[in-house]
């Protein structure tokens, strides 16, 4: 029987891999299924791995193949984000190993993004839309709708969660930015990111969020880029904060509440009037929420910012949404997401159809194509058609 063949590579560049991911060797050892003491074995040199155990291990850090055998490592992918979930007892600076892995592999979409762009002969634009802290959260929530076209009787054909979020997401798509939705990040762990650049700024929302929680993800994240501000986080204030960071997620959160439903709007609703503080039933408020395409949660909560019911009802009921959200999830069936449409749902509408313009340009191949999407070629004339669909 002959000897597997070992990979002759620079041992350096299995460290580079492992702390692109953010991960200590302990971690990256229990993800490879294997022993801490081989792994740092493979890492100094003293042992050599063979092309199976690298392929495997390029696939656990989603690090292409090629790249561990040049020959000396390029510089260590640093996450260029804020962690504001502190309340949730992240160390600031300290990114979990997966999140570190997708925010990698997405700033990789924006950079292929860019490059096509480039190659097609396109200039992106800049991102114009800026706002501050010092600004009244009612005006900057009126300039987003505003530039992004969306009315309330816009939002009032939206009917559906599913159709508010991918119209919210077109829409800000087409401002400029690459909005891309994550599938492999527990949602425990992220909610959403952003990261700003002046040209084709990232903003990610997690796929496993139920879609009027997403819709309100990409708004606040917006805002974060409006602010010219880079962070991960969960959306829910803390106290416990600093001060300055405090005060930022307070202002995301209003502005993101006042874009998708305005005060002088919903205080107009003759359905509100009357109501005493702990008397609003899902009978008043889904037929309104669905108006705007949010969450009931949403409406009370800015029923609750106009004294109109009590923080205990309000924080009863905001489990009471939580624990359906996840007994809904647990009902549904988790089936198998057609790669046609699972590239379209992740990588977004944009993105997609600027691969298939440089494909169909002659600017790359049918094999870069394929890299760029994550799919096999088979499925390109199904994602095509997809394409041409409406919302």
């Amino acid at each position: 029987m002959s000897s597997p063949i070992r990979a002759h590579i620079n041992p350096k560049l299995l460290v580079w891999a492992r702390e692109c991911c953010q991960m200590d060797t302990t971690y990256a050892a229990l993800k490879l299924g294997m022993d801490v003491e081989k792994l740092e074995k493979w890492e100094n040199g003293e042992h050599s791995p063979t092309i199976r155990q690298l392929r495997n291990l390029a696939k656990a850090y989603r690090i292409n193949f090629g790249a561990l055998f040049l020959p000396e490592p390029p510089s260590t992918f640093k996450p260029p984000v804020k962690d504001y979930r502190l309340h949730h007892g992240a160390v600031a600076g300290a990114i979990d190993p997966e999140i570190a892995i997708d925010l990698r592999l997405h700033l990789n979409a924006r950079e292929v993004a860019l490059e096509l762009e480039s190659d097609l002969g396109e200039e992106h634009p800049s991102f114009e839309l800026s706002c501050s802290l010092d600004d009244s959260p009612v005006e900057v929530a009126e300039k987003i709708r505003t530039a992004l076209g969306v009315s309330f009787q816009v939002q009032k054909r939206f009917r559906e969660s599913r159709v508010a979020f991918n119209s919210w997401r077109d829409a800000i798509a087409n401002s400029g930015v690459l909005v891309i939705q994550s599938s492999k990040v527990a949602l425990n762990d992220m909610r959403g990111y952003s990261v700003f650049f002046e040209k084709l700024p990232l903003l990610v929302v997690n796929r496993k969020d139920a879609y009027s929680a997403r819709t309100f993800t990409l708004v606040h994240e917006l805002v974060h880029l409006l602010l010219r501000s880079s962070g991960l986080c969960d959306l829910n204030s803390d106290p416990g904060r600093p001060p300055h960071e405090q005060k930022l997620e307070v202002f995301c959160n209003a502005v993101a509440s006042q874009a998708l439903v305005p005060d002088a709007i919903l205080l107009s609703y003759p359905e509100i009037r009357g109501v005493t503080p702990e008397a609003w039933t899902d009978e008043i408020l889904a037929p309104i929420a669905r108006d705007f395409g949010v969450s009931r949660e949403v409406v009370l909560r800015k029923l609750l910012d106009h004294g109109l019911t009590t923080r205990a009802f309000y924080l009863d009921n905001r489990e009471r949404y939580t624990q359906e959200a996840i007994e809904y999830k647990q009902r549904q069936k988790s089936g198998f997401v057609p790669p046609a449409v699972d590239v379209l749902s992740t990588k977004g509408r944009q993105y997609v159809s600027l691969v298939f313009e440089a494909l169909n340009s002659s600017v790359i191949t049918v094999g870069d194509a394929a890299d760029f999407l994550g799919v096999k070629a088979k499925h390109f004339s199904t994602i095509q058609t997809n394409l041409r669909r409406s919302v």
